[in-house]
């Protein structure tokens, strides 16, 4: 028994392979900062609240960056829980420098992005928390 032969003719009638699925683009993201409140004597304390969102729906499980006042220090990285919720402790922030771009600058808040998400950034306002009973 001699293998099937294709005529030419049959090869033009058989479907064309389908074409790889092409890279899908990083999607754009929205980060937004919360306003919070803080005290300022003695050094910042401040807890900060960010959401990152894609096309409305959370985005979790990413990493978010803090800073004193626009993109001054580094406070510290945590990331976005299952309803895109990231949140910094901002503990007491004793250098005066750093306490100062808090006081007068807020916080900011940074999404590096990925090669599904896109960077976003944000920026918060830290008003300050008066104790009455002092």
């Amino acid at each position: 028994m001699s293998p099937k032969r294709v005529s030419p003719e049959d090869t033009k009638s058989q479907p064309a392979p389908a074409p790889a699925p092409a890279p899908q683009a990083p999607q754009p993201t929205s980060l937004r900062a919360e306003t919070t409140k803080g005290q300022f004597a003695g050094g910042l304390s401040a807890q900060g609240r960010a959401h990152l969102t894609c096309k409305g729906k959370p985005v979790p499980w990413q990493d978010i960056e803090w800073y004193a006042g626009k993109r001054g220090e580094l406070l510290g990285t945590s990331q976005t829980d299952a309803r895109g919720i990231a949140e910094m402790e901002g503990g007491s922030i004793s250098g005066i420098f750093t306490a100062l771009q808090g006081e007068i600058g807020g916080y900011s808040v940074k999404y590096l992005g990925n090669d599904e998400y896109l960077p976003s950034e944000a920026h918060g306002h830290i008003v300050p928390l008066f104790d009455i009973g002092s």
